[in-house]
């Protein structure tokens, strides 16, 4: 197993909020890989995985909730995702550091078929919206490769979208995440995730031209995407699924952002 994710498994049970103040507390990441399981030892994996999860990423930063990816170039394999939590977590020693070695190495890295890059993502508060108390489920997970020189036209442009979306569509959860460590080889420098309960909500037309032009008036919304075009040089999207037989922690999300 590649060794920074293995060391991030490591670091000790901590919790933190995602409320975040600008000027006290740390920003939060969140780290994420992708895992194939060998065709010959799905159920093998899925059991391996399912019990490291529940003995060593059941709570706390180190939680770990597993998705099944359905579509593209990684459709059914797993998407693990683990925190939030700050880069201070990785400062403190781990108690549990032999048996989850041991678990680990005995149990899940025998029945894998391979393993991707860790990717980290930093979790930006104020651009994210998460209603009080709701469940993951399903996500529609949207990653932009940003042109050279345009993050803060990036951020601009997303203050503007995220502030409808709050505006008019407060019930629809949404998180905004920058890649930590982005590279001009990967175009994985943004990630724009929606979560949502029923697949019903893929056909449904969200309306987002009408309500752009709502808040920001007529004719905004295609001078937005002409400037989108122009920050941005691509994207992938994909459907994840909440996976609750393989994740340590449940799909209760009791964080929350400011909006």
């Amino acid at each position: 197993m590649k060794s920074i994710f293995y060391w991030m498994m490591l670091i000790p049970f901590l919790v933190f909020s995602q409320n975040q103040s600008d000027n006290n507390e740390e920003y939060l990441i969140v780290g994420s890989t992708i895992f194939s399981a060998k065709s010959d030892k799905i159920k093998e994996f899925s059991e391996g995985m399912k019990n490291h999860n529940e003995q060593f990423h059941a709570e706390g930063a180190m939680g770990v909730r597993i998705f099944t990816i359905m579509n593209g170039q990684n459709a059914y394999d797993y998407m693990a995702v683990i925190g939030p939590m700050p880069w201070s977590a990785f400062d403190e020693a781990s108690p549990t550091q032999e048996a989850h070695d041991e678990d680990w190495t005995n149990n899940v890295i025998p029945y894998l078929e391979s393993e991707e890059e860790v990717t980290f993502w930093r979790f930006h508060n104020k651009l994210s919206h998460f209603p009080s108390n709701f469940e993951m489920s399903k996500l529609r997970v949207s990653v932009w490769d940003i042109a050279r020189g345009k993050y803060e036209d990036m951020i601009s442009k997303l203050e503007m979208v995220t502030g409808v979306l709050k505006e008019k569509s407060p019930e629809t959860p949404f998180a905004i995440y920058t890649n930590e460590f982005s590279s001009t080889n990967s175009g994985q420098d943004l990630s724009v995730v929606y979560f949502f309960d029923d697949f019903a909500w893929l056909g449904k037309d969200q309306k987002l031209k009408e309500k752009f032009e709502e808040v920001h008036g007529a004719g905004s919304f295609n001078s937005f995407t002409q400037d989108w075009m122009n920050i941005t040089n691509g994207a992938s999207q994909e459907l994840w699924v909440y996976n609750q037989n393989l994740s340590g922690i449940g799909p209760q999300v009791t964080t929350s952002t400011e909006d």
